[in-house]
């Protein structure tokens, strides 16, 4: 008789691990990360947004806890995943109930969301290895962020958007729908009543999430970069987005003074 591999030795273990690690703390980073992007859409030229990312730039270890309290997570979150639905099989088409295509789409927007969030990281956390500028300790993070998206050397910027909508409505549903699966493989809900409650709260919570992410997105296609001279109102010129390359009262002051030294 064959003897067990280490993954059906410690099956119970892992899926477990695996389902807490998609709330905790992979699913509260999402929370808080989304709820920051959203501060983007607040204020003057993502003030809101800098100042937060500046508090959590600022914190100490924060290499440690990106590695400890969100990289590694992530990864073994989304390599068992994988490995589950690889493993796995949907009923939905034999058997079309709601739970059947929530697993479907479940595995769905897993792949997506990982995709996703590997793009994510290499144009904003890593871009640096990339040829991109530093993202931590840089003090306009929202203009490096709005960069990110009208710079025209990688993707225009409506293709940018579309590929961001569509990465986080999956991450979200899979976040949202993930915290019914929680809330049933650890016995948290152990009826139908119960687990209808926790479905209505968590589509609740992915509706607020996915505003919050959709706030972000708006603010990076229609405010003003931070970073422009609060003073003279000179806005930034090496951005090819044809929005940022207005005339401000103080540009058009220095057109006419020349013009007059000229005349």
């Amino acid at each position: 008789m064959a003897e067990a591999s280490f993954l059906d030795r410690h099956h119970f273990l892992l899926r477990r691990l695996h389902s807490l690690t998609g709330i905790v703390p992979v699913g509260v980073f999402l929370l808080e990360h989304l709820f920051t992007n959203s501060l983007a859409a607040l204020g003057p030229a993502g003030a809101k947004f800098n100042e937060h990312v500046h508090w959590i730039h600022e914190l100490p270890y924060l290499i440690l806890l990106e590695v400890f309290g969100i990289f590694l997570p992530l990864f073994y979150h989304a390599g068992y995943g994988i490995l589950i639905a690889f493993t796995g099989r949907s009923n939905a088409t034999q058997y079309p109930y709601v739970d059947n295509w929530r697993y479907t789409l479940q595995r769905l927007t897993g792949y997506v969301a990982f995709v996703y969030i590997i793009i994510h990281l290499a144009h904003f956390r890593f871009g640096y290895l990339f040829g991109g500028p530093e993202y931590v300790g840089t003090p306009d993070p929202f203009g490096q962020m709005q960069a990110g998206f009208t710079n025209q050397a990688y993707l225009p910027m409506w293709l940018w958007m579309t590929f961001y909508t569509i990465g986080l409505a999956a991450s979200v549903f899979h976040f949202a729908n993930g915290i019914t699966t929680f809330c049933i493989t650890w016995g948290i809900t152990v009826n139908d009543s119960s687990r209808r409650k926790v479905s209505l709260v968590s589509a609740g919570l992915g509706v607020v999430m996915l505003v919050w992410g959709l706030m972000a997105l708006w603010a990076i296609a229609n405010k003003l970069p931070a970073d422009h001279d609060a003073e003279s109102h000179i806005v930034r010129a090496d951005s090819s987005d044809p929005r940022l390359a207005v005339e401000t009262p103080a540009t058009t002051e220095t057109r006419r003074g020349g013009a007059r030294e000229d005349g």
